[in-house]
């Protein structure tokens, strides 16, 4: 399993999200739910590219440990700043940027079960 298809698993869950999300705006009568969701993906998004680069900077170099840190910082305000967005705008619902911001961990877990933990080629 590699980022490529973390990220693809990731566009499919968030479409079924997205219809989740779309049925209780529709109960709800609000699409806050919707957006905040969208907002907690694409946020994920960029920490998912943070994790990756500090992971290549790890193995390129043994001496990180301060990009470690400063990644891990800034990871931290990007997730900050989703729930700030949230809390400010009645746009965004927190509830929908929380599970916005668990889609690539959700993929990670349904990408290891369907593979049943081994290595798919992808060519």
């Amino acid at each position: 399993m590699n980022e490529k298809t973390v990220i693809k698993r990731s566009y499919q869950i968030f479409a079924l999200g997205c219809i989740v999300f779309i049925i209780l705006g529709i109960f709800l009568k609000d699409i806050s739910y919707l957006l905040g969701f969208i907002l907690g993906y694409l946020l994920n998004l960029v920490v998912f590219a943070l994790i990756i680069k500090m992971c290549d900077e790890i193995l390129s170099s043994s001496t990180s440990t301060i990009f470690v840190i400063m990644t891990f910082i800034l990871k931290l305000i990007v997730y900050s700043i989703g729930f700030i967005i949230a809390v400010k705008s009645k746009w965004f619902h927190i509830l929908g940027v929380f599970f916005g911001y668990m889609m690539t961990k959700i993929s990670i877990y349904t990408e290891g079960y369907i593979n049943k933990g081994g290595e798919v080629n992808e060519n």
